[in-house]
């Protein structure tokens, strides 16, 4: 739908697409899932009427399928105009307060509300992800034997003042992947999804630090079954946070120079 020289598209997909769709039960059907399906569908056949390509086979089968379907304002799926011009800040704030955010590892004794979370969240929903699959969640753990066990075995953990951190966990789901080739999707698209939650996290005043998943088998195991994820759930950043104290130590992390990690080939 966004190419600049548009041709039908999708014949194969859109049939492959209702018969998941189909597989739902009745009470599964108000389900994101399910309805944003519902609404690439009917996007898709706004685009070939808009192009006059109803001639091709699927076509109708997807119009048979929409029959007794409804549109769903909440999920508008297909394309949509952008212009950049409108939504740009004022680059000198950005730069300012993405240059300004450095890993921490001490916060204030204060428990991070909720208010302060949602605009991380935002920025985490809108990270680009494999084929906009969004297979990343985001678990802020709040109960006690899951932090004390965190506390334990996460990496890199001893070094923080563990009577004010908390823990933010960030997962990807293996279902979202149909082959061998995507293996390093998850973690690709976690860590993406990562980026952008601590930079608004940041924005809030709630300083962070992203600590590797890179347990033992039996602790990944130990971990996931105490959160209570599905079995293609897995674990791929621990985030510890929590508001900035007035001022905080921090490494003096030498950066290399632009040019050094930059190439024109």
């Amino acid at each position: 739908m966004c190419m600049p020289n548009p041709r039908p598209y999708g014949l194969d997909k859109v049939k492959e697409l209702i018969g998941y769709l189909n597989a739902y039960s009745e009470t599964r059907r108000e389900e994101f899932e399910y309805q944003l399906g519902v609404s690439a569908l009917f996007a898709w056949t706004d685009f070939f009427e808009k192009h006059n390509w109803q001639s091709e086979l699927a076509y109708n089968d997807v119009i048979v399928f929409l029959k007794d379907k409804n549109r769903n304002a909440g999920f508008q799926a297909g394309a949509k105009l952008y212009r950049p011009g409108d939504t740009f800040v004022d680059a000198k704030v950005y730069e300012e307060m993405f240059l300004s955010r450095h890993s921490v590892r001490d916060y204030q004794e204060r428990k991070i509300d909720l208010a302060d979370v949602q605009f991380a969240l935002k920025c985490f929903v809108e990270t680009p992800t494999a084929c906009n699959r969004q297979m990343c969640r985001v678990y802020y753990i709040q109960n006690q034997e899951i932090t004390d066990l965190l506390n334990h075995v996460v990496i890199g953990v001893p070094g923080f003042n563990k009577k004010t951190v908390q823990y933010f966990l960030i997962t990807y789901d293996l279902a979202s992947f149909a082959y061998s080739g995507e293996r390093q999707q998850g973690l690709f698209n976690a860590g993406l999804c990562t980026m952008n939650f601590i930079n608004g996290l940041h924005a809030k005043g709630i300083g962070s630090c992203c600590l590797q998943w890179s347990n033992k088998y039996k602790q990944d195991v130990e971990v996931r079954e105490k959160l209570g994820l599905r079995d293609s759930e897995r674990i791929g950043i621990v985030v510890g946070a929590g508001y900035y104290l007035d001022e905080n130590i921090i490494p003096c992390s030498v950066r290399r120079r632009s040019e050094d990690v930059f190439q024109i080939i």
